[in-house]
C-alpha cells in the first residue's frame, strides 16, 4: 500500500509524516550579526580550512559539545554546592573547553556547504546542542563565581539565562528567522569565558570585591553582574512583546504554523511555576542546597522544550505545549506538596537522571528519523541507499 500523509505514526516516533515532509523542505533562515562576529569570523573561515573533508559536520557539533560538557562535569565534582573554591586548572580548563565548543559550534555550518552537505539535520542538532549545553555552561557561571553562597542570585541569574534562549526561539517561530542584535549569544558566551579566566587568575573570591558604595550599601562585582543578566531578560521579554504584538508571519498574525503567538508562553510559565514553588517551600531548600542537581534538572527540562520549539519552527507544526519532560520536575513538587515522603535529594537526583534520560532519548529518535527520511547519515558524509518504494519514510529500516 502507497505511503500516505496521513497515515498515523507509530508511538514511537517522535515527528509525524507532514512534519517530516515540512522539515525536508526547511530553508535556514538568519539576519543581522553581533559585533564581536566580525572579527571572529575571520578566525572560524580559517579554521575551517583545516577539518578534513571527510570528518562530518555534525560530528564536530557533538565533539564541541562533549568537551564543554566533560569539563563542566569536572568543575560541578569540585564545586557540587556552587560554593567551593576549585583548582584554578579547572577554571581554565572550562574556559578552553566552552571556547573549542564555540568554535567548533561556528564552522559545523561552514563545514556543511563546504562538503555541500547541509541539511535541516544540521541546523535542528546544531540547536538542540546549543539547548543542551547551556543547561551546563549556564550553570558553571555561577559555580565559577561561588554563587552558591547567595541561593537566590543563582536561581535568579540560571533560570534569566534559560528564559533569554528560549525567547529567542519562541521570536524565530513567530517570524520565521533567526534574529541576532549587536549584542548577542557570541558576546555572552565571551563573557562566560571570560568569568572563568578571571576566577582562574583572580580567584572566584574576586566577584565579592566592592565596587562602590550606595546609599550605605556595598555594591560588588556580583551584584552588577546579576542585574545586567535581568536587563538582558528584560529586553529579551520586550523585543518577543513587540513581535507577538505586531504579529507573525502566519494568517492573520499567527506563527509560520498558523498556531497562537502567545501559545509558546505556556511551557515555559509551568516551568518557572514549579520552579517558583520548589525554591520557595521545599523543606530541604533542596534548590539552595543541592543547586547544581536542581538546576541541571530545570536546565534539561529547558533543553527539551527549547528542541521542540525549533522542530515546531522548522516543521512548520504546533508545538507540543504539555510534553512529558515536564513530569520529572512536576514529580518534585507533587513530592514536596504532600509533605516529602520521599528524600528530597534522592528523589530530585532520581528525576534529573530521567530528565537527562528524556532528552537523549528523544534527540536520537528525531536524528534516527530524519537521517532515515532523508537518505543521509547523521555522523558520516554520504547518503544513504534509497528506500524501498513501499517503505514507510516515518518508520526506521532495520
Amino acid at each position: 500500500m502507497p505511503f500516505s500523509a496521513e497515515r498515523a505514526v507509530p508511538p514511537s516516533m517522535p515527528l509525524t509524516s507532514t512534519q517530516l515532509k515540512n522539515l525536508e523542505n526547511h530553508n535556514y533562515s538568519c539576519a543581522g550579526r553581533s559585533l564581536a562576529e566580525y572579527p571572529l569570523q575571520y578566525f572560524w573561515n580559517w579554521l575551517v580550512r583545516f577539518v578534513p573533508i571527510w570528518v562530518a559536520p555534525n560530528t564536530l557539533t557533538v565533539i564541541g559539545l562533549a568537551i564543554n560538557t566533560l569539563s563542566t562535569l569536572v568543575l560541578f565534582y569540585y564545586t557540587p554546592h556552587a560554593s567551593e573554591t576549585a583548582p584554578s586548572w579547572v577554571y581554565f580548563l572550562c574556559a578552553i573547553s566552552f571556547f573549542v565548543y564555540q568554535a567548533l559550534d561556528a564552522i559545523d555550518g561552514k563545514h556543511a556547504r563546504r562538503t555541500n552537505c547541509s541539511t535541516p539535520l544540521g541546523e535542528l542538532f546544531d540547536h538542540g546542542c546549543d539547548a543542551v549545553s547551556l543547561a551546563f555552561v549556564g550553570l558553571a557561571v555561577p559555580c565559577s563565581m561561588r554563587l552558591g553562597d547567595y541561593p537566590l542570585y543563582l536561581f535568579i541569574s540560571y533560570l534569566t539565562t534559560l528564559v533569554v534562549f528560549y525567547c529567542a526561539h519562541w521570536r524565530t517561530y513567530i517570524c520565521g528567522t533567526l534574529e541576532f542584535s549587536q549584542i548577542d549569544v557570541t558576546e555572552a558566551q565571551l563573557s562566560m569565558m571570560m568569568v572563568h579566566l578571571v576566577s582562574g587568575v583572580c580567584g572566584p573570591e574576586i566577584w565579592r570585591k566592592t565596587v562602590f558604595s550606595w546609599f550605605s550599601m556595598d555594591i560588588d562585582i556580583q551584584f552588577i553582574l546579576l542585574n545586567v543578566s535581568i536587563g538582558a531578560v528584560i529586553v529579551s521579554v520586550l523585543r518577543s512583546i513587540q513581535i507577538v504584538l505586531k504579529g507573525g508571519q502566519g494568517k492573520n498574525g499567527s506563527t509560520i504554523a498558523d498556531t497562537s503567538v502567545l501559545s509558546p508562553s505556556i511551557p515555559v510559565l509551568v516551568v518557572l511555576f514549579l520552579s517558583d514553588y520548589i525554591y520557595r517551600t521545599s523543606p530541604a531548600q533542596i534548590l539552595q542546597t543541592q543547586p547544581v542537581i536542581g538546576g541541571l534538572l530545570i536546565g534539561f527540562v529547558c533543553a527539551k522544550l527549547c528542541i521542540n520549539l525549533v522542530i515546531a519552527h522548522m516543521s512548520k507544526s504546533g508545538m507540543v505545549l504539555m510534553d512529558h519532560i515536564l513530569l520529572p520536575l512536576f514529580a518534585v513538587y507533587v513530592n514536596i506538596f504532600i509533605g516529602s515522603p520521599v528524600p528530597e535529594f534522592y528523589w530530585t537526583s532520581l528525576m534529573m537522571a530521567w530528565a537527562c534520560y528524556d532528552v537523549v532519548s528523544s534527540s536520537i529518535k528525531v536524528c534516527q528519523q530524519l537521517c532515515v527520511h532523508l537518505n543521509i547519515y547523521c555522523f558520516y558524509v554520504g547518503k544513504r541507499s534509497p528506500p524501498s518504494p513501499q517503505a514507510d519514510p516515518a518508520v526506521p529500516q532495520t
